[in-house]
């Protein structure tokens, strides 16, 4: 493991010197920069989950797609829209009487067909169930992008209190100007405890 992280430091590294001594232009200092800003992100998240080499491999991917250094979302809201009876009685969602449960109901992009430079709005659903007497929970929202099965960039998880009942989820993402043209996936993961769920939403970036 450690030679692993040694190995890993040095090709930051080599590809810091070998870009400082090439870019010679504007737009190639901007590409270069958002590499090594997903390459050293991606260094990070390998060396803090054990796994380096596919850490920076999803970070290369990323940044070859041209979702290097971008922060994915860039505005996110979350409103209960539903009290837990109500919830109930729109999906059928049975409480469990000792553990905390979490279901995804649904996901859409809007626009679902969008250029690069533009935005996209990721809109879920999700239902929180909790055990009689429980009156909040800690609840974990993240996003991961993906575009032919591979994870590009993902976000950081963010944690609030939240009371049984249904929740509306609004997430803005700013398409790179240069992103490639193709069918993405944004997916959502909600998570208390140790239940959680994925929902899916796609939009495709034209020509």
């Amino acid at each position: 493991m450690a030679t692993m992280k040694k190995t890993a430091v040095t090709m930051v590294l080599c590809t810091s010197l070998v870009a400082t001594g090439c870019a010679t232009t504007q737009e190639g200092q901007q590409m270069q920069g958002a590499a090594l800003g997903a390459l050293a992100g991606g260094l990070t998240t390998g060396l803090l989950t054990g796994n380096v080499g596919y850490g920076i491999a999803a970070a290369v991917g990323g940044a070859a797609l041209g979702w290097g250094a971008v922060k994915l979302v860039q505005a996110a809201t979350t409103q209960q829209v539903r009290t837990a009876e109500q919830d109930q009685q729109l999906y059928g969602f049975t409480p469990s009487a000792n553990a905390v449960l979490v279901k995804m109901n649904k996901a859409t992009a809007t626009p679902e067909k969008l250029a690069a430079g533009q935005s996209v709005v990721i809109s879920s659903d999700y239902s929180l169930s909790l055990p009689q007497g429980t009156a909040n929970s800690d609840v974990v929202e993240s996003y991961s992008l993906k575009k032919d099965g591979q994870v590009l960039t993902s976000s950081e998880p963010t944690h609030s209190q939240k009371a049984a009942g249904g929740y509306a989820v609004n997430a803005t993402i700013a398409i790179p100007k240069s992103a490639k043209p193709g069918t993405y996936v944004v997916e959502t993961k909600v998570q208390s405890g140790t239940s959680y769920d994925v929902s899916q939403a796609v939009f495709v970036v034209g020509n």
